[in-house]
Order: structure tokens, then sequence, then C-alpha cells
């Protein structure tokens, strides 16, 4: 159990945090506009704006992870139904062109005169927007797929890991918003506030998706109970109990009901904000990490 040869490495796990990041970055902004009615657009904006630089990043990652780079090139060009990575590569690349190029292109044209032809065409803009985050849930609940087809007992032996990750992703992306609306020189503080108790209830999901899956391990027995002791008394238990459970859900959790309660009085500091932020990114990226390398542990 111990003598184990890692098939997939640091460069996938990164790949799965920064796509998951990218889809949640898109449809989290878009339902935060959604929801207010209009009144938080900017954070749909803000969201934009993350998508495309994330997703060229991701996909530098994954061409550096394949054996053979210039293959990539087939992925973009052939679609084939019943290859995973075809799907991912085709869902991420609409993804990249309706919610990182088209939707901000929207948004630009109040500012860049090139632009201009889109300015004021707000019914065009949020339907493209709902199809980017169609599309950005897609991606981010991909990146669970991805593993939950393989064979091995943490991945596959239930069907909770795609909603471990897609909630993850969700807490990722409004961190990400979180903080760059929170590091403005004009804050808007309605718009921190929101996504703070956004951000605590999906914080609260994940940890019940968690708890779920890891107890679905337990309960499947044999190999997948082996898979779940892995993670709470195994070789990743410190990985899961200090990366995961305090960094990336009761830290960032705590903050936030913290500023959530400091807000009614007056305006909590915003490092605590942008400490919160950190956390659940830093925390998210070791959700990937564990799941990739703690779940080749057990064949």
């Amino acid at each position: 159990m111990h003598e184990v040869t890692h098939y997939w490495h640091w460069l996938l796990a990164i790949y799965l945090f920064l796509g998951g990041l990218a889809g949640a970055c898109g449809f989290t902004g878009h339902f935060a506009e959604v929801f207010s009615k209009g009144r938080l657009k900017k954070l749909a904006e803000i969201g934009s704006y993350c998508v495309l630089p994330i997703i060229v990043l991701s996909l530098i990652i994954l061409v550096a992870d394949l054996a053979r780079p210039l293959y990539f090139w087939r992925f973009i060009i052939t679609f084939r139904p019943s290859s995973l990575m075809s799907q991912g590569t085709w869902l991420l690349t609409l993804f990249a062109i309706f919610g990182g190029v088209i939707t901000p292109a929207f948004f630009l044209s109040e500012k860049v005169d090139a632009l201009s032809f889109l300015k004021g065409k707000d019914g065009a803009r949020k339907v493209c927007q709902w199809i980017g985050a169609i599309l950005g849930i897609g991606v981010a609940g991909y990146t669970g797929v991805l593993l939950s087809v393989k064979s091995l007992p943490m991945w596959g032996a239930t069907s909770f890991l795609p909603a471990v990750f897609v909630a993850s992703a969700t807490s990722t992306g409004i961190a990400l918003i979180l903080l760059i609306a929170n590091l403005q020189a004009k804050k808007d503080e309605v718009a921190i506030g929101a996504l703070e108790k956004a951000d605590a209830i999906v914080i609260a999901f994940e940890a019940i998706a968690f708890a779920v899956l890891i107890f679905a391990l337990k309960s499947a027995g044999g190999s997948a109970a082996d898979a779940a002791a892995v993670l709470l008394s195994g070789e990743y238990a410190m990985m899961f109990w200090i990366g995961v459970v305090i960094v990336a859900l009761l830290g960032p959790l705590a903050l936030e009901l913290y500023g959530i309660s400091a807000a009614k009085k007056a305006h909590p500091p915003a490092s605590l904000t942008t400490l919160a932020c950190i956390s659940v990114l830093v925390g998210g990226f070791i959700v990937r990490w564990m799941f990739m390398y703690g779940g080749q542990v057990v064949r």
C-alpha cells in the first residue's frame, strides 16, 4: 500500500484547480448580477476578466503535462464524444470563447472605442453570459468527473467527488472575485458583504459534500474504506485535517462569519477579508492536490 507509483502528477493537480477556478469565476460573477437584479453587475465584470488568463494558464499546464505536447492540437481539431479529454478540451474552448472573450468584450465596450459596436447591447451580453455560465458549471464539474471515472477507489467508488469539486471550485471563484473587489481603492461594501455571505454558504455545502463523500467511502467497505482512511488517519491525514478542514473550510468560514457580523456595527478590517480569500484559494488547491496524490495510494 505504501509503495505507490503516481501516474498523475502535480501539473494535472494545477490544471484541475485552474479549470475549476476559471469556470467558477464565470458563473459566480454572472449569478451575482442575476440574483441582485443587476445591482452587482461589477462582480460579473470582474469575474469575466479573470476567465481568459486563468484558462490560458491552465491550457499551458495541460499541454506541458502531455507526453507529446503537440498532440494537444488533435483535441482541438477533433471531437471524440467517447473521450473525456476531448470533451473537456472542447468544453474549455467553448467556455473560453463565451466566458473569456465575448462576455468581457461587452464590458470593455464601455471603455474601449474599438468595441463600441457592442456598447448598450445588454440583451446580447446577458445571452452570452448565460451560455458562458452554463459552460463554466460544466468546466467546474468536469474536473471532478475526470477523476471519478477512473477505477481508483477514492475517485470512483462513489459519485460524490464531482460535487466536492464543484463546491470547492465555486468557493475559490467567489474568493478570487471577492479578493479583487476588496483590493480596489473604491470598495463596494455591499458587494463585498454579499460575496462573503455567498462564500460562507458555499463553504458550508462544501463541508457537507466532504462529509458525505467520506461517509460513502467508509460505508462501501473494502478498498473504498481504505481510501477514506488515507485521508482521515493515513498518509494524507495532516493534509486533510490542516489543509482542507482548517485552511479551506473552517478558517475562512470563521473569518467571513466574523466579517458579516462586524459589518453590522462597523466596516471590518479589509485584511481579514483578504486573508479569508487567500485561505480559500490555497485550500482549494490543496483539495485537488490531496485527491490527486491521495487517490493513487489505494488501488
